[in-house]
């Protein structure tokens, strides 16, 4: 992976770790599951609350938890000495800059990144909702206007 980083990746859906296997993750497990190895850093992507305490305990000590949502359901109560003890950090994000969007497409311009988003018409967005609700893609989908 880019700048050496090894990745675990929970997410629900089996096509979904299929997937970040073959883009080269370490692991792929279900969302709630423990990775292999106690991870230095964690983003939960999804906007799921419940998740929030599962990634915490994922983490060794001095491990960072990013939440990457604008929204999230409500995170349960945390227990002190299971989540954040040994120094565990909870972190929010914002929303991107331009400066972040430059600093992206400059990584990206020396980095491979292997995307894999089927695109649909804008006439033909029924049919990418029905696709992703069907679980026919993996990953995300692009509507071209």
């Amino acid at each position: 992976m880019a700048q050496g980083a090894e990745i675990h990746v929970m997410t629900r859906g089996a096509r979904a770790r299929k997937l970040a296997l073959q883009l080269g993750a370490a692991s792929a497990q279900d969302a709630a599951d423990r990775p292999p190895v106690p991870l230095d850093a964690a983003i939960l992507f999804a906007p799921v609350g419940d998740l929030v305490l599962p990634a915490l305990e994922a983490l060794d000590r001095g491990g960072i938890l990013a939440i990457a949502g604008i929204h999230l359901t409500d995170i349960p109560d945390l227990n002190y000495q299971q989540h954040l003890f040994q120094e565990r950090q909870i972190r929010s994000v914002t929303s991107n800059t331009r400066a972040d969007a430059r600093a992206f497409f400059d990584f990206a311009a020396q980095h491979h990144i292997e995307v894999t988003t089927p695109e649909y018409p804008l006439g033909q967005a029924d049919r990418a909702l029905g696709d992703l609700s069907a679980g026919r893609i993996a990953g995300a989908a692009v509507l071209l206007i």
